[in-house]
């Protein structure tokens, strides 16, 4: 519903009939409605949607974790909108309609702090993941109390389990995360990263594997 301020000829906020008025930096502005568009998508718009809403749809229940890993990747947007055109751009295969995401181009986080190698995952228990990785303290800017972020995906459950808060330090070299006893049998996506224990600086995160839950 609008709303008169100045009378027929003055300023208005809202929606009146087919017009819509507004203010920015102080100017009133007033503009039609857009009209419905008649014609039919094209072939390149659809392709561009299927993949927004398969990426938005994978990303949208690790958001935080999403833009707190690509926050210093941001610059006049979210980190999650920077996360988001990476992975359109780089993570989905196939031909559409026949789109799919491609795991091990996937990525949480992105940023200059040193990642680990030797990275394995491993399920040595009923419902456990266990990730080790070689200590490199000291390679590059990694510390030994840097923190490992372990973020595990399970298709078959759509379902995220991630360690934002309690991750081991880099120079401990294992990890072992507790997962749901539904999950047993099923095989899940690990990545791993790094970030500093105020959690202000990430590594690029890296896809460690695909395991079978114990």
């Amino acid at each position: 519903m609008g709303k008169y301020k100045k009378g027929i000829l003055g300023a208005f906020s809202g929606k009146i009939g087919t017009v819509v008025g507004s203010s920015w930096n102080g100017i009133e502005y007033m503009r039609s409605l857009p009209k419905p568009s008649t014609k039919a998508p094209t072939d390149q718009q659809l392709i561009h949607r299927a993949k927004f809403g398969m990426v938005t749809g994978f990303l949208k229940p690790i958001g935080n974790l999403v833009n707190l890993g690509y926050k210093s990747q941001a610059s006049g947007m979210t980190g999650y909108n920077v996360a988001t055109a990476d992975m359109m751009a780089s993570a989905i295969m196939g031909i559409y309609p026949n789109l799919e995401i491609d795991y091990t181009k996937v990525l949480f986080s992105k940023g200059n702090l040193t990642g680990v190698f030797s990275v394995a995952p491993t399920s040595p228990n009923p419902a456990e993941l266990k990730v080790t990785w070689a200590d490199n303290s000291g390679s590059g800017i990694g510390l030994a109390a840097d923190k490992v972020v372990v973020l595990m995906y399970n298709p078959a459950k759509s379902a995220f389990v991630y360690n934002l808060n309690n991750g081991a330090e880099r120079s401990v070299g294992e990890e072992t995360i507790s997962l749901p006893a539904e999950f047993s049998g099923d095989t899940v996506q690990v990545w791993i990263a790094l970030m500093t224990a105020d959690k202000k600086t990430f590594s690029t995160s890296i896809h460690a594997g695909q395991i079978v839950v114990a």
